[in-house]
């Protein structure tokens, strides 16, 4: 029995897998035959990795592929390419295309970016295609300009050779010995710094000292003022009592000089009478006193006369102390009431001696802790040599 084959289903599902296998093929790879596109073209001077049907990216979307490179006509320096984007996606006039080179692969592609919300979009140039600018990447500006960097880098190194040839390291040695002695010198100099720092303690020691004793001549020099301002009141208490004891002893010598006068009324009058009975009665003792009389002539007329000058010279003494009391006083009452305002005038002034010698001992006692410092580390204390701390 012959066996009858079925022709039609055999080439219905021979039919089915051509349509099922291009339907897979188109699906992976992502066509869509209702998708319309745009050409735009983006120049480049350098396209290296780049292929055609490589992929169109805005901010990381797939949205074409390039179409075709080209040498440009109108820069022979630059290439031209040709790509097909999505006709939904806005090209903006400020949008960028840069090369990008994806992952380890090394993949070239196309990268759109930029596009501010509300900027117009690209219309066409005059041979109908719009223009994308492009830019390039650090990476590729860096390669553009690694000719120029390495022609730089030579040159620094030949000045660096010139620089550090036999002459100019002689003079670097020279350098380095100056250095030496110089820091040689710094230790002499901070060695003799420190023999200065022990003797200006020395004298920072004899000026506390002195500050110190100063301190206590301030209540000594006080206590000594207000003493002499006692002294000039007692001074001038006495020479006022004077000066009250003269005025009293005027009206006594006036009557002093009254007496004398009556004195020698009495004489002239009443003694001579008397002297005369006195002649008649002793004319006998006359002889006996003739001796004594010349002897008396001889020895008590000089006498008397040294009296009578005395008296004289003591009334004129008298005369001239009663003249020139009243000015001598008023002198020393004068004298006396500018030395209370001088005393016046410097007594507040000494309250301020404590005050000062004790400030004097503070800034003194400063000044010597700092000269010990430096005594001890001058170079520590000038240079900072202090060992850095690390913390865990």
């Amino acid at each position: 029995m012959e066996t009858r084959a079925h022709f039609v289903i055999v080439g219905l599902f021979t039919i089915l897998g051509i349509v099922g296998g291009l339907g897979f093929f188109l699906w992976l790879a992502s066509v869509q035959v209702d998708r319309q596109y745009t050409r735009y073209g983006v120049v480049f001077e350098n396209v290296t990795g780049l292929n055609q049907s490589a992929a169109v990216l805005f901010n990381g979307i797939n949205v074409g592929s390039v179409m075709g490179i080209r040498i440009w006509e109108n820069d022979p320096s630059q290439a031209y390419v040709s790509v097909e984007i999505d006709a939904t996606v806005p090209i903006a006039v400020d949008t960028v295309a840069r090369l990008e080179s994806s992952g380890v692969t090394g993949v070239a592609y196309i990268a759109l970016s930029g596009g501010a919300p509300g900027a117009a979009l690209l219309t066409p140039e005059a041979d109908g295609v719009p223009i994308i600018a492009s830019r390039q990447t650090s990476f590729q500006t860096l390669m553009s300009d690694a000719p120029d960097l390495l022609e730089d880098a030579a040159t620094i190194i030949a000045h660096l050779q010139e620089l550090t040839g036999p002459q100019n390291q002689d003079h670097v040695r020279s350098i380095l010995q100056n250095i030496d002695d110089a820091t040689a010198g710094l230790d002499q100099a901070l060695t003799d710094f420190s023999e200065i720092s022990d003797t200006l303690l020395a004298a920072t020691a004899q000026v506390t000292g002195f500050v110190e004793g100063f301190e206590g001549v301030g209540p000594a020099t006080q206590s000594t003022l207000a003493a002499a301002d006692k002294s000039f009141a007692a001074i001038t208490e006495t020479f006022e009592n004077a000066n009250t004891a003269i005025d009293t002893l005027g009206p006594t010598i006036d009557q002093a000089h009254d007496a004398i006068a009556a004195i020698n009324t009495l004489v002239t009058e009443d003694v001579s009478p008397l002297a005369d009975d006195l002649r008649t009665t002793l004319g006998s003792a006359d002889q006996a006193f003739t001796r004594a009389d010349e002897v008396m002539a001889t020895d008590l007329g000089p006498a008397l006369a040294d009296a009578r000058d005395a008296l004289n010279d003591l009334a004129e003494a008298a005369a001239a102390i009663t003249t020139d009391v009243p000015g001598i006083m008023t002198d020393l009452r004068s004298g006396v009431a500018e030395a209370r305002a001088a005393i016046a005038a410097i007594t507040p002034g000494m309250r301020d001696f404590g005050q000062l010698g004790a400030e004097a001992r503070t800034v003194v006692r400063s000044f010597n802790d700092l000269l010990r410092q430096i005594a001890q580390d001058p170079s520590g204390f000038f240079l900072d040599n202090r060992v850095p701390e690390y913390r865990r």
